[in-house]
Parts: structure tokens; C-alpha cells; sequence
């Protein structure tokens, strides 16, 4: 993976010129510089957070419980970013897992070892289908791919990785190393993810599965495509339209050639 914003195996198409195509549906017209940088949410958006539930099986837990707990965790950390104060993905994910498994009737040792175990099945997530073939097709068209996530940057790296699209992007960037520790949707971090890739907001499109992170990303000036993983589900009204909606990466590969 890239260390550097200017590494040059992230400036160029990866195959040779990019075939011309339909004009670029997030193309601005005069006066808009051209997209340059792609950020990518990780988790439910390149990860399938439904395997989740078999990690809750195996811990002796109702499968279903993994959603809702997914779910809280987000809501957690949002709720101590909204006060200033926000938490280690990982420390609100355990604490997370600790009353999800506690209503489920472990106790003790078991449930602390549960809850460990289920957030380390974060790490170890497969990817989405779509996403490889997705994420070559962007590297194709000459984009910089930088995911941004709530969670460690290693986790991510090692979930990238492991699914075989390390290579197709630059390092990975956490909201643990952005001013303040601040989870998305807060504008400045956004603002800080595009300062370590040197690009402006004008320049860079997020790419998620959660209409928050999309609504945080267009209000701070970026273009946003929605990944509707839930096939057809409605957007929320009350937030930022997305410029885009996908079913998959692949999908959006296709658009933006």
C-alpha cells in the first residue's frame, strides 16, 4: 500500500490509456477541476458485515443480534463524537458486545472472551463480491483509492489485504489519527483524510453504504455515491441526496469510465 500522496503507482491508470467513454456523470463542467480521489468506507461498504452473525453463533449467541449490535456501536460513537469526546472504535465496539452478550445470557469469562472474539471478526470480514472487480475498474481510470474508516487502519489493511485488494489502494486512513479523534460525519475530518492525500474537496467522491456518512461528505463539498447493498431500499428523505447510487462497486467502476 502507498505511504506517500504523491506515490506514483497511484497517479497513472494501471492498464494502459484509459479507453474514452461517456462524458463523466460527476464531470462539473468548466471551471471544476476533475475527480482525483476516491475515499472508500470500509465497514458494510467493501466489508460483508452479514458474516457477522455467524460470529455470534459460534460465541452461543442468536445470529440475529449481530445487526442491532453493529448498529449501537455506530450509534455510540457518533453520540460521544456529538459531546467531544469520542472512544476507540474498538473499546465502543467491546462495550457494545459486552450487553449484547450479557442480554444473551453469557456471563463472566465467556462473555468477555465472546465479545473479543466478536470484534476481531471486524478484522477478518469477507469483502463484498463486487468490490475487487470494483476497485480495479476505479484504479483503471486513473483514481486514487484511499479507504476511511471508523476502525484502526491496521484492521483495515489486514481486512484489504486479505481479500485481495490491498494493492489496489493507498494506505488506509483511521478517524482515530484525525484532529480530536472525531468520528465521520464530522466535517473536519473529512477535511483532514483529504489533507493527507493533498486533494480538495471538489476533487474527491466517498464512496459508502451509510446515508450519514454520505450527508457529512456532501456537506463538506464532496461529491458522495451511495452503495445500496439493501438492492432498491429508500434513501432518507432528510438527507443529502447522493450524486450517485450503485448497487456495487462494480457498478460504479462502469459509470465513471
Amino acid at each position: 500500500m502507498s505511504t506517500l500522496p504523491g506515490d506514483d503507482r497511484f497517479a497513472q491508470p494501471l492498464a494502459a490509456e484509459v479507453e474514452d467513454g461517456p462524458a463523466d456523470p460527476l464531470d462539473g463542467g468548466a471551471g471544476q477541476p476533475p475527480l482525483r480521489v476516491v475515499l472508500l468506507d470500509v465497514n458494510g461498504t467493501l466489508s460483508d458485515t452479514a458474516a457477522l452473525a455467524a460470529a455470534f453463533e459460534d460465541a452461543g449467541a442468536p445470529g440475529h443480534l449481530a445487526a442491532p449490535w453493529f448498529a449501537g456501536v455506530l450509534r455510540d460513537g457518533l453520540a460521544l463524537t456529538l459531546h467531544g469526546a469520542p472512544a476507540r472504535f474498538a473499546d465502543v465496539a467491546l462495550a457494545g458486545a459486552r450487553a449484547a452478550f450479557a442480554g444473551a445470557g453469557l456471563d463472566g469469562d465467556r462473555a468477555e472472551a465472546a465479545a473479543v472474539a466478536v470484534v476481531d471478526a471486524l478484522g477478518s470480514l469477507p469483502l463484498h463480491p463486487d468490490v475487487v472487480p470494483g476497485l480495479s475498474g476505479l484504479r483503471q481510470r486513473g483514481l486514487r483509492l484511499v479507504p476511511l474508516s471508523q476502525g484502526a487502519a491496521g484492521t483495515t489493511e489486514r481486512l484489504l489485504a486479505a481479500g485481495g485488494a490491498g494493492d489496489l489502494v493507498e494506505t488506509a486512513l483511521s478517524v482515530a489519527d484525525a484532529p480530536g479523534g472525531l468520528w465521520k460525519p464530522a466535517a473536519s475530518t473529512y477535511a483532514w483524510a483529504l489533507d493527507q492525500v493533498g486533494a480538495a474537496p471538489a476533487e474527491a467522491l466517498l464512496v459508502a453504504a451509510h446515508p450519514w456518512d454520505l450527508d457529512g461528505a456532501a456537506r463538506a463539498g464532496l461529491s458522495t455515491a451511495w452503495v445500496d447493498r439493501a438492492a432498491g431500499s429508500p434513501y432518507p428523505d432528510v438527507m443529502a441526496e447522493p450524486d450517485l447510487v450503485v448497487p456495487g462497486l462494480d457498478a460504479l467502476a462502469d459509470l465513471l469510465r
